[in-house]
């Protein structure tokens, strides 16, 4: 997902974060974790931790316990099969439990001592209906791995400070499919680069034999893979139009949230009878379970099966990055406060639902009959008067397993669907008091989109839900949703069918069928005229609260053997319901004992069953706020066939400018008074980093270059109406302030660049990289500029609260003499000569406290940059602006000349995102283009070829400019981009 810091400010910033862990780069692993799952057949997993100790001193270790997304205490301790602590020359380390909290171990290290190998054995249980998306689980032929059941953590350290490097061993020729990045894959052991273990336990893995991925077409969006694996490799070959349909998906989440809090996604998806359903959330990816021919089969894809995809998927939003604040918990640990569940659930299930219509899943008619199910099932919920909506999200844990007896008295996890229904209410009145102006896809930009946090979670409170949506929309939110969810109701709230455009009724159309996680009850239902439900035998499954049956004395598990002298069966319930109208009751033949009993039940309403039914006096805003929002196909539609896709090429080439000498020095002062600076054109007016798909910047911002025979000149202008600033000593991380940032690459290869970095106190920030972060490059800190002129002047007062500021402007002066060792290039340039350069400013939100400015916290800061990366990462040299020299004066007219190479340049590094995306899938490099799912060429482009080499690949493409000679560019795993002699 995109972060919120660029890799760089991650590599120097170390952020200690509460919530969840920025993998730094070469930073010393808490913990090795090697986890061997080539027993997974015979339901065993052994795995081999070794952990940090204080020599001679106690050390607790923690079985997670806390796993998010279930929302319960259930970790899996309890099929624990062996546990074994030893010191690194074999001694054996005793032991013990703790006495009141079960997960927890503890022991003593010995003297001299710092590092425990800890040996854990785990038995593989079967998979349960509603607990198995968290647990690891399989057969011979595939297999659910969540690394929560095979791991112990020391006690200390948060989630997010705790740096795990896992390895595994996967059965004799199994693939495998996770959001973890692999590292690399030698002799069976597949190695992952590190990451927190906030992040390892959110990347589950799934393998097997008969594993195919597919990159879904995706649009503008962040790439996403569909992974499926099967016993039958036939279940994973889905029709084209039903793959089209799950890149529908995640356009119509895109459309719906405005952006992703991921780099790319991971569809986990499990097809089989054995294994059977699970769904669990995370934020790169989603555990999915589902039976063998549920995805190939239309018929089968209804129901939950449908909901199931988009629902886990809407969590990336809902539930992993937005979260409750008391769910976003340090520690695998400590207790998660759940009441909130009826936004984390609630809100994603009706998103998901959403979602499922709006891409093509499911028909806008058979989503009416699933509503009608819905609220069928809720209507009758007698525990409602006792217990509010958000007691069954506190009490969570407890309910999350129906009873077995008289479940409508206790209530179920009803925050999910009885919440849904709750957002399909606000959705309605938003769209009521704005005439449908605004809706709840406004609320969900607002909220669940947006920027992301370095954290990579962002929680909320009750208060926070209620501003959001009073930003949309005035309304007394807060009143509504008490009422709605703190308080005991009589019934379940219905007037919002009224608003979406129907009404509800009871007749004799059939109830609408639902397919579910749990076998149907069978037989056939008399809910809301008897009060009954049967199994195919004629048992009664369920009773009504308050019903004719239940006052009748009926109860779970009583057998009907015959109604109105007929043996059970469903015509014969339907036809002596349908004869109470006459006969004014159904007479009802039970087993008691080994003896038979007559029941009469006074009855004459017929057939009563709750179904929707379309008002035609009012608009159907159902249907409005069911209809896709995704541009995407249509724009393909409409253009020529022999149109190459819109993501073959980026339709915004890098910014260029053109640069004038100087006609005498530059007096640095930061003032840019001179006649050279006022002759200079401007820069275009800053962005977001990412283009225009994020809101232009609050304050205008822009640039100006000159040069001569000494110095490089840039200047800048940053407008502010509080100009502020703490850091003064030289080689500060400067951003942590607003500053303003200069990025050089001479010679434009990717590699041997210089970043500038300055504040409002002229403090500045000089570094070399060898090349990008990405690729393993590490800043050269201690690189300086030598005879580096640079002056700042505030047009206003500095570091004062208590007026206005109009801004501030940075003068900088960049000796030829310090580029001139790296720059592979002439140096001063000739006239005509192009280098890659962009400018960023990082601006902090902030706010008054004590007379003081302070940075608000856990807020991102925004990045506002002249030429657009397309990601929040400035270390993409490749997406830098280009700056053209000229040797005339400023004010001549000189226009700035396109880099004739920018598609070829631009075509390799696709190939080079897409070979790290097949190394981190395959652990391998990519030998041809074929896998490599790269976006249509653009038109006359030549065909680029790949080979492997020694350290990695190289892939070359050959153009001809206008009327110039053949050019062949070439591109390295590293990045390294060059033009080929």
């Amino acid at each position: 997902m995109p972060a919120t810091e660029s890799c760089r400010r991650v590599f120097f910033a170390m952020f200690a974060l509460s919530f969840a862990a920025v993998a730094v780069r070469g930073a010393e692993p808490t913990m090795t974790v090697e986890v061997d799952l080539r027993d997974m057949p015979r339901r065993l997993v052994r795995t081999t931790i070794d952990v940090p100790c204080k020599p001679g001193a106690e050390l607790a270790l923690w079985h997670p316990k806390w796993i998010p997304g279930t929302h319960a205490p259930c970790g899996a301790n309890e099929p624990v099969a062996g546990l074994r602590i030893a010191a690194p020359d074999g001694t054996v380390v005793p032991w013990r439990r703790d006495d009141l909290d079960l997960y927890r171990i503890v022991c003593k290290a010995p003297e001299g001592v710092d590092r425990l190998r800890v040996s854990l054995d785990t038995i593989c249980n079967e998979a349960t209906v509603e607990a198995s998306g968290h647990l690891t689980f399989g057969n011979d032929k595939i297999g659910v791995v969540n690394w929560s059941t095979c791991i112990l953590y020391p006690e200390g350290p948060t989630a997010a400070e705790t740096l795990v490097a896992l390895s595994t061993r996967l059965p004799n020729g199994w693939k495998h499919a996770t959001a973890l990045k692999t590292k690399s894959n030698e002799g069976g052991l597949i190695r992952f680069e590190p990451v927190s273990l906030v992040d390892l336990i959110d990347s589950p893995l799934i393998g097997g034999e008969h594993l195919k991925t597919t990159k879904l077409d995706t649009g503008p969006y962040p790439p996403a893979f569909f992974n499926l694996v099967s016993e039958s490799p036939e279940a994973t070959e889905l029709r084209p139009e039903t793959i089209a349909k799950y890149s529908r998906v995640v356009r119509e989440a895109g459309a719906l949230f405005g952006s992703c809090h991921y780099e790319e996604f991971q569809f986990l998806t499990t097809l089989s009878d054995e294994l059977g359903y699970l769904g669990l959330e995370h934020l790169a990816s989603s555990i999915n379970g589902v039976k063998e021919r549920d995805l190939i089969d239309d018929q089968r894809r209804t129901g939950w099966i449908a909901n199931l995809i988009p629902h886990e998927y809407v969590h990336s939003w809902c539930g992993k990055y937005r979260r409750p604040a008391g769910m976003a918990t340090a520690s695998f640990h400590q207790p998660m406060a759940t009441r909130l569940l009826w936004v984390y659930e609630g809100l994603t299930e009706y998103l998901g639902e959403v979602v499922m219509v709006r891409s093509g899943l499911v028909s806008l008619e058979d989503y009416r009959k699933t509503l009608a199910h819905t609220i069928d099932g809720l209507i009758l919920q007698a525990g409602r008067g006792w217990r509010p909506l958000d007691d069954t999200a506190v009490a969570s844990a407890f309910l999350r397993s129906p009873s077995p007896n008289w479940n409508a008295l206790r209530r179920s996890q009803d925050y999910y669907m009885e919440g849904a229904l709750l957002w399909m209410e606000i959705d309605a009145t938003i769209r009521e008091k704005t005439a449908g102006a605004k809706s709840l896809d406004d609320f969900c930009k607002a909220f669940l989109g947006g920027p992301t946090k370095p954290e990579k979670v962002d929680p909320y409170t009750f208060e926070d839900v209620v501003a959001a949506l009073d930003g949309v929309v005035a309304h007394d939110w807060k009143t509504l949703l008490e009422d709605r969810v703190s308080k005991p109701l009589d019934a379940l709230p219905v007037d919002f069918v009224s608003k979406l455009g129907y009404r509800i009724e009871y007749g004799s159309t059939p109830p609408p069928p639902f397919r579910g996680r749990r076998p149907g009850a069978g037989g056939a239902a008399a809910r809301h005229s008897l009060g009954l439900s049967f199994d195919a035998e004629g048992v009664v499954t369920d009773v009504v609260v308050g019903s004719i049956a239940e006052k009748a004395g009926l109860a779970k598990g009583r057998k009907v053997v015959a109604i109105n002298d007929r043996l059970f069966s469903p015509d014969a319930l339907r036809d002596a319901l349908v004869a109470s109208v006459e006969r004014g009751k159904v007479d009802f033949l039970l087993t008691e004992g080994d003896s038979l009993k007559p029941l009469a039940l006074t009855y004459r309403d017929g057939v009563k069953n709750l179904t929707l039914v379309r008002d035609s006096s009012k608009p159907d805003v159902l249907a409005d706020i069911l209809k896709p929002h995704d541009k995407s196909e249509a724009k393909k539609e409409e253009q020529p066939k022999e149109t190459p896709k819109a993501a073959a090429v980026s339709p915004e080439h890098p910014k260029g400018y053109v640069a004038h000498r100087a006609p005498r020095p530059i007096d640095v002062d930061g003032k840019l008074d001179e006649e050279a600076w006022a002759a200079a054109p401007w820069t275009d007016a800053f962005v977001d980093i990412e283009g225009n798909r994020k809101p232009r910047p609050r304050f205008p911002t822009k640039a100006k270059m000159l040069w001569d025979d000494a110095y490089l000149y840039i200047a800048a202008k940053l407008d502010e109406p509080h100009v502020w600033g703490t850091l003064t000593e030289h080689d500060s991380v400067i951003f942590h302030d607003n500053d303003f940032e200069v990025f050089l690459d001479p010679d434009g290869d990717n590699h041997k660049y210089y970043e500038i970095e300055i504040n409002a106190l002229n403090t500045e920030w000089d570094l070399f990289l060898p090349k990008p972060y990405r690729d393993g490059g590490k800043a050269e800190n201690a690189w300086e500029i030598p005879g580096l002129k640079k002056a700042v002047a505030v047009q206003g007062t500095l570091n004062d609260p208590s007026d206005e500021d109009q801004g501030w402007t940075v003068e900088l002066a960049l000796p030829w003499k310090a580029v001139a060792e790296h720059a592979g290039r002439a140096v001063p340039p000739h006239d005509g000569d192009q280098w890659r350069i962009n400018f960023s400013r990082v601006e902090w939100r902030h706010e008054i406290a004590y007379g003081k400015y302070r940075k608000i916290p856990k807020t991102p800061e925004d990045n506002w940059v002249w030429s657009p990366q397309g990601v929040v990462d400035m270390h993409r040299p490749e997406s830098w602006g280009y700056l053209q020299f000229s040797a005339t004066e400023p004010g001549s007219p000189v226009a700035f000349r396109h880099d004739p190479a920018d598609a070829t340049r631009r075509r390799l590094m696709q190939i080079y995102h897409a070979q790290n995306a097949y190394k981190r899938n395959n652990g391998r490099w990519a030998d041809r283009l074929a896998p490599l799912s790269l976006p249509d060429p653009p038109p006359g482009q030549a065909v680029p070829t790949v080979a492997l080499t020694p350290d990695g690949y190289e892939a070359s493409l050959t153009f001809t400019p206008d009327g110039g000679k053949p050019q062949t560019w070439a591109v390295r795993q590293d990045s390294l981009l060059v033009p080929k002699p």
